[in-house]
């Protein structure tokens, strides 16, 4: 039985975060803007700086899901620095100063500091306790070329990469322009992703959420846009579960795909194709991947040959979990 883009809707509208939810991180994101806002205004200060932030992820996306116990609402925060030009050759510098930056503004609040064996700082997190907000704090440098681009360090620790905060958000709302069905199909996938615990973590690899993004706008840039949101999930997964997965990369980005790279598959930042977002993933876990998406390609055909709408459901539960349902 063939599930139709009203039937999907219901489902995706029980994983997507509700706008009568959005209020409360709404109104903590407006007060941390508030916040940077005053403190953008008041610094005269000579060296390091903030100049400018944008809110980022999901959330500017359109793609966020409502939150679960292994998946919270987390919203990147991106802070734009400026005022010393050798402080890519220093994380630390830069890192200290944005978490004394966030002490001034959240006083009361602790920072978040991931670190790596060696001490070196991965991430920063501010946690709002009432809601479970999480911000991550992603601070970039602007460069003189190319326009548009930053530089920023590796969540993972100790390295930096080119990209460009701008061109990503751009890039991501043609998409939703361009193909009304796209956030549905992203957070259909997303939601298996979770709820297959196929996640990357600090100690193991996995799918992120924008790989999936990546994956899904190269399908519609190669093949066509896929409104149906029933035949955009089948295509992902049929996809995935080719044994010739292609090397990723869009035209609108700068740089070239090295020549040689130890992932098993890559799928490059669109734009920069020199950022491979798989960097991490092993053969291990994409073979775990792999199989999951094979499974899934199969289930969901065997699912449209099914003559009633019960045993249809049943099948899609086995994909993407007790919580599917169309009605």
């Amino acid at each position: 039985m063939l599930l139709n883009n009203n039937q999907l809707g219901v489902f995706v509208k029980k994983i997507k975060l509700q706008p009568e939810n959005m209020a409360k991180y709404r109104d903590q994101l407006t007060n941390l803007k508030e916040k940077l806002e005053k403190k953008i205004s008041d610094d005269t200060s000579n060296g390091l700086k903030v100049t400018k932030y944008l809110i980022a992820g999901s959330w500017k996306k359109h793609t966020i899901l409502k939150p679960t116990g292994e998946n919270p609402i987390d919203i990147d925060l991106i802070l734009f620095v400026s005022g010393d030009n050798n402080v890519q050759n220093d994380l630390k510098k830069l890192y200290d100063y944005i978490i004394e930056y966030l002490k001034a503004i959240y006083p009361q609040k602790d920072i978040d500091r991931d670190v790596d064996a060696e001490g070196n700082t991965k991430s920063l997190t501010i946690t709002f306790t009432g809601s479970g907000l999480q911000v991550d704090i992603v601070p970039v440098v602007s460069l003189a070329s190319p326009a548009e681009y930053v530089w920023q360090p590796s969540r993972r620790g100790g390295k930096k990469y080119i990209t460009s905060i701008s061109k990503q958000l751009g890039f991501s709302a043609n998409l939703r322009k361009n193909n009304p069905s796209y956030t549905s199909i992203v957070r259909s996938l997303k939601w298996w992703k979770n709820y297959k615990e196929l996640c990357p973590t600090d100690s193991e690899p996995g799918l992120s959420s924008f790989t999936i993004e990546l994956i899904v706008a190269y399908l519609d840039e190669e093949f066509g846009v896929e409104t149906n949101i029933e035949e955009g999930i089948i295509r992902f997964f049929q996809f995935m579960s080719s044994p010739n997965f292609p090397i990723i990369k869009f035209s609108d980005s700068i740089n070239s795909v090295p020549a040689t790279f130890d992932s098993p598959i890559y799928v490059a930042d669109n734009t920069n194709k020199e950022n491979n977002v798989v960097k991490r993933l092993d053969r291990t876990k994409w073979q775990e991947i792999f199989d999951e998406a094979e499974a899934a390609f199969d289930t969901l055909n065997i699912a449209q040959s099914k003559n009633n709408e019960g045993d249809t459901i049943q099948e899609w539960k086995s994909v993407f979990g007790p919580s599917f349902n169309i009605k």
